[in-house]
């Protein structure tokens, strides 16, 4: 048949961490590779790059909420009227920490007890 085969080092490098199963926890393991499946797009990367600034922008915007409005919150004698308006800031967090990447996410707004 044919003589032996020749395993580069990169090759014997990725059997061995393969076997030892450091490749089983990746993000994505599994799954099907996004997009694949769709039409060459040349203009993706600009795209992508597009949207993750208008995320970036809408967390920069939601954060400056956050941090005018939370002195008057805090103060706020109604607490009632203040929560509400911390689970409304929290829906709007909760909802732009889908979009992002996890090292990108917001912490909810939590009042201090009084």
């Amino acid at each position: 048949m044919f003589g032996p085969t020749h395993e580069t080092w990169l090759e014997k490098a990725l059997r061995e961490a393969t076997e030892r199963g450091e490749f089983d926890d990746l993000p994505g393991a599994g799954k099907p590779i996004a997009d694949l499946d769709r039409p060459y797009d040349p203009a993706w990367w600009a795209r992508k790059f597009a949207h993750r600034e208008r995320l970036r922008d809408r967390l920069v915007e939601l954060a400056a909420t956050v941090r005018r409005e939370l002195p008057g919150l805090i103060a706020d004698r109604d607490r009632e009227r203040a929560l509400r308006r911390v689970d409304e800031l929290n829906g709007q967090i909760a909802a732009l920490n889908e979009e992002l990447p996890s090292e990108d996410r917001m912490r909810p707004v939590e009042l201090p007890e009084i």
